[in-house]
């Protein structure tokens, strides 16, 4: 992955995933931010803008991912999303994230190693509830925003 100050969302950077050397298995390579507090039995939001590069293809599969901090690699939840546009495009995926023990930081990020279709990211967010009904007021959120300005 690099920073890319050639196209970005909003701001002057994204991050670009290049796709070396695809395994097929998504979790093999990912992209994720760590130490992030979630509670159990509460309904998560994962939002962020991509696009796909069209020289290397109109689409491909990225899984959202949310494993355990604290724990032997237990995964709380995955889900599939096909990146499908060429254009910057926003995808919002609301989650009910449910485990079996009291936890409260989670890994959370996106698996890529399934395809060798280079994309990029911006913008991305994680927090607790739905856009429709977040008051932003006391909430944790989660920005990548930190690597546009690395």
């Amino acid at each position: 992955m690099e920073v890319d100050n050639s196209t970005a969302h909003t701001g002057n950077n994204s991050l670009k995933i290049i796709g070396i050397f695809a395994t097929g298995l998504a979790y093999h390579t990912k992209v994720r931010h760590e130490f992030v507090p979630a509670e159990n039995e509460k309904m998560f939001t994962v939002s962020f803008w991509a696009k796909v590069d069209e020289t290397k293809g109109q689409s491909r599969k990225v899984d959202i991912s949310v494993q355990s901090q604290n724990k032997e690699w237990p995964g709380f939840y995955n889900a599939t999303i096909t990146l499908d546009s060429t254009d910057w495009k926003k995808y919002t995926h609301k989650f009910f994230l449910k485990y079996w023990d009291t936890l409260d930081e989670v890994r959370v990020g996106l698996c890529v190693a399934q395809s060798d279709v280079d994309f990029w990211i911006d913008d991305f967010v994680f927090f607790e509830g739905v856009p429709e009904k977040v008051n932003p007021a006391g909430k944790k959120t989660l920005t990548w925003g930190k690597v546009k300005t690395q």
